[in-house]
C-alpha cells in the first residue's frame, strides 16, 4: 500500500514539475516583465517641500524623471551626506541627481536653481 502511494506521489511529481519549469522560462515573455537595467543615477528637478536633519532626508515635488520611468511626484529622499539639506531650503526649486532603488532612493548632488 505504501508503495503504491508512493509511486502515485512521484509520478504526479514529475508530471507537475515540467508545468512549473515551463511557467517560470515563459514568464519574460509577458508584457512589464522585461526591465532593462535602471541607470546608475538620474537627473531631476523639483521643489524643496521639507528638510528632516534627523533623519537625513529631503522631500521633492519632482518633475517626471523620464530615464528612470518616474512620473511627477512628491518623494522623501535620503540625501548622500548631511552637508546636503544645509544648501537648500524648503521652497528651493532644485536642480539633483539621484541613485535610484526604489522606496530607499539617495539624492546624491543637489542644487538650488532660479
Amino acid at each position: 500500500m505504501k508503495a503504491m502511494f508512493l509511486a502515485a506521489a512521484m509520478a504526479t511529481a514529475l508530471t507537475a514539475t515540467p508545468s512549473i519549469v515551463f511557467a517560470q522560462d515563459s514568464m519574460a515573455a509577458m508584457p512589464g516583465m522585461s526591465h532593462a537595467t535602471p541607470p546608475t543615477d538620474a537627473q531631476g528637478q523639483g521643489v524643496v517641500k521639507a528638510i528632516d536633519t534627523s533623519k537625513g532626508t529631503v522631500t521633492l515635488q519632482h518633475e517626471a524623471i523620464t530615464a528612470i520611468h518616474w512620473p511627477a511626484m512628491t518623494m522623501a529622499f535620503k540625501v548622500a551626506t548631511p552637508a546636503m539639506l544645509q544648501s537648500v531650503k524648503v521652497g528651493d526649486k532644485v536642480r539633483f541627481t539621484v541613485h535610484p532603488a526604489g522606496m530607499d532612493s539617495t539624492v546624491t548632488s543637489m542644487q538650488s536653481i532660479p
